[in-house]
């Protein structure tokens, strides 16, 4: 092996290491996120009789409404960016130190929306879905 290649394997083994890191912080998130965006869309586009069986307070309809648009109006590469600049400002505040588990910011709080609303209405059942209180 010469010193070129060892420069090469070097960058890919720096490479990797931050995917590794960057995968592990956003994980969390972008699952949520996705859960979010996939609840909220499903019950916008089911018609009303429906949507008043599951969801029969009209203030929490109203409310699943409001989550909906406000994800909808939101694109991945938007969504990401959100991602980043709270994961570089929650870093700022403690002292460069980054967390494992990403549990603040914008996208979160449009999880723990949802687990609210999903909370209050029983008829709507999710496996492997909970708020992480924090």
């Amino acid at each position: 092996m010469g010193y070129r290649d060892g420069i090469s394997a070097g960058k890919e083994a720096s490479v990797q290491e931050g995917f590794n890191e960057g995968f592990g912080q956003s994980v969390d998130s972008g699952y949520s996120w996705g859960l979010v965006r996939g609840v909220s869309s499903v019950l916008a586009a089911l018609p009303d009789q429906l949507t008043e069986k599951l969801v029969c307070d009209p203030e929490r309809k109203e409310r699943f409404g409001k989550l909906y648009e406000s994800t909808r109006s939101i694109s991945a590469n938007d969504a990401l960016h959100s991602f980043l600049n709270d994961l570089l400002k929650h870093e700022t505040k403690n002292t460069g130190e980054l967390a494992q588990s990403f549990c603040y910011g914008q996208l979160d709080s449009f999880s723990k929306e949802l687990s609210l609303l999903l909370r209050d209405c029983p008829e709507i059942k999710m496996n492997g879905f909970s708020c992480r209180e924090e």
